[in-house]
């Protein structure tokens, strides 16, 4: 007897170790992880609200799909040298995966000052915003919150347009004629070729170049020829329209 009751147990284990349970946790998709990321979250439009405190942000948010985006929020807010400076951020958990979040959607965020804005400069997300009128206008990445020059041949000008060539950081253009529609002048391509103090051995030569630019509208002057011959002929060949009073005359760079 014994034995067949020993023998009973036996069985009675086996059979339960055959039937079906709950299956082991699989690796894969669902075993990813799904946390919420904090993302920056890109500020479109600044508008003042009805308390002198505040003020209204319209923000871009992830879009088109439950986990893209939530809690658009204000962060890193601090007061210094009569300017406002925060960080708008959201959280999403999605926007790691390609494809999950294709499109953005407009949001709302208030940030709030301890005392009164008064039409202060606020930086957000390391962006400075400025007050016209009702709303903010954002800062100009060339001029910042100044106005833009009205004067195309103002020497603003001609420095992002120099900036915007091949030549050393130290270049700077000499204007030889310009009427805010066409513009002539001699760049560097390197002042200093030899350093601040001449190295032994070094040649001091600097080689200049003849620009010539049109006005392209907000983005500035935009490079048409450059020369290293006298008068019009370079420029000439290139846009016939330029007026050979800016250039008949010039001798070699």
């Amino acid at each position: 007897m014994r034995r067949l009751a020993t023998a009973l147990l036996c069985l009675a284990a086996l059979v339960s170790c055959a039937q079906p349970g709950a299956a082991p946790a699989q690796d894969g998709p669902s075993g990813e992880d799904t946390g919420w990321v904090t993302y920056q979250a890109d500020v479109t439009a600044v508008r003042v609200s009805a308390d002198p405190r505040s003020l209204v942000l319209t923000v871009a948010l992830l879009g088109d799909a439950d986990g893209c985006s939530r809690d658009p929020r204000i962060t890193y807010f601090v007061e210094e040298n009569n300017r406002i400076h925060a960080n708008v951020v959201q959280d999403s958990r999605l926007s790691g995966t390609v494809g999950a979040c294709p499109t953005h959607t407009p949001g709302e965020v208030t940030l709030t000052a301890p005392g009164s804005i008064a039409g202060r400069t606020v930086v957000l997300n390391q962006e400075p915003w400025k007050l016209d009128g009702a709303q903010y206008r954002r800062c100009d990445p060339t001029f910042g919150c100044d106005p833009m020059p009205t004067d195309h041949c103002d020497p603003a000008w001609i420095s992002v347009a120099v900036r915007g060539m091949d030549v050393s950081r130290h270049s700077t253009g000499s204007i030889e004629g310009c009427d805010g529609s066409w513009l002539v002048m001699t760049v560097p391509f390197d002042p200093v070729p030899c350093g601040a103090e001449a190295r032994r051995g070094c040649d001091p030569s600097v080689n200049v170049r003849r620009y010539f630019l049109r006005w392209a509208g907000p983005r500035g002057w935009a490079t048409i020829a450059s020369s290293t011959e006298a008068g019009c002929g370079r420029v000439r060949a290139a846009q016939p329209a330029f007026p050979r009073k800016l250039c008949a005359d010039l001798s070699r760079p």
